[in-house]
């Protein structure tokens, strides 16, 4: 209930304080959670050393923009419901949206697969507000009060929340009706992942992504909301990537191969905004010497 309660005094907050002054609030609390959750820095610096390959103490004054740019994504996630056409004009630029409108125009949908970076929520709140019939699979939270706050946040504005516990019909289904379905690409919860190379170390991906591409023959199209300065972001689509069964390739094969271009395109964006990789956790718990496909 507590933490219902702290969201519910940050959505009012966000809501109440112009955009500026929540924003710099954000970081002071931020920098007071830098401070007092001492393993949460650790795994960040620790993250960042190996994107970066910098020293470990210069990580931990990185890991602090983290931090603080984990608090501008909530101010943004708290402010979302109340988001106008305006507010995408002047904050957002789009770039390569030729890519989703090619892909819409094979009428097979289109799998926006992206990663924890910048502000994936309001990328995708954006696609909806844009007129794209955009829908994301998103984890249930334990806490029913919060699990509700959350899908009103994300819906409000014509996002359609899929929860991960109905995740195989409902993901067909969207694409079936040549809509754009968003997954994340950089955590893996099932445990049933594909041990990749991810920055030189092993790390298990997510295979549903590419699971979906065969199975409904929609493209794969990598998407990132990224942040360009304090109050702006960057919208960005790769080249659709395209799986098609080939002669003998079995299906993990494919997947494989499929997974290696995306996590190619999750590295390069990752690298180039190592502050916005909101992972509060030590991402590479596979031992270095596991096997890497």
């Amino acid at each position: 209930m507590i933490f219902y309660i702290l969201y519910r005094i940050g959505y009012l907050l966000a809501n109440i304080l112009p955009l500026k002054l929540a924003y710099s609030l954000s970081k002071r609390i931020s920098d007071l959670q830098y401070v007092f959750a001492m393993k949460d820095r650790e795994a960040v610096a620790l993250n960042l050393s190996i994107i970066t390959k910098k020293d470990i103490k210069e990580c931990r004054k990185i890991a602090r923009k983290v931090f603080r740019n984990f608090g501008l994504y909530l101010v943004d996630f708290f402010r979302m419901p109340n988001m106008s056409d305006v507010d995408i004009k002047k904050r957002v630029k789009v770039e390569g949206i030729e890519n989703i409108e090619g892909v819409l125009k094979q009428g097979r949908g289109g799998i926006i697969l992206t990663c924890h970076i910048g502000n994936w929520e309001m990328g995708g709140v954006v696609m909806a507000m844009l007129g794209y019939d955009m829908s994301v699979v998103a984890l249930t939270h334990k806490h029913k009060d919060i699990n509700d706050f959350f899908v009103k946040q994300r819906e409000k504005k014509g996002l359609k929340v899929i929860p991960i516990t109905h995740i195989m019909k409902r993901c067909v289904s969207a694409l079936r009706r040549n809509g754009l379905l968003a997954l994340a690409g950089d955590r893996d919860f099932t445990n049933n992942g594909i041990v990749m190379d991810f920055f030189g170390m092993p790390a298990s991906i997510p295979k549903g992504p590419a699971m979906f591409a065969l199975k409904t023959g929609s493209p794969i199209i990598p998407g990132f909301f990224v942040r360009r300065d304090s109050f702006n972001y960057s919208l960005i689509f790769d080249r659709p990537i395209d799986l098609k069964e080939t002669p003998g390739m079995d299906k993990d094969e494919i997947m494989k191969e499929a997974n290696k271009k995306f996590v190619a395109s999750m590295e390069k964006y990752i690298r180039q905004y190592p502050d916005q990789w909101l992972i509060f956790r030590k991402f590479w718990e596979t031992p270095v010497d596991a096997l890497v496909v």
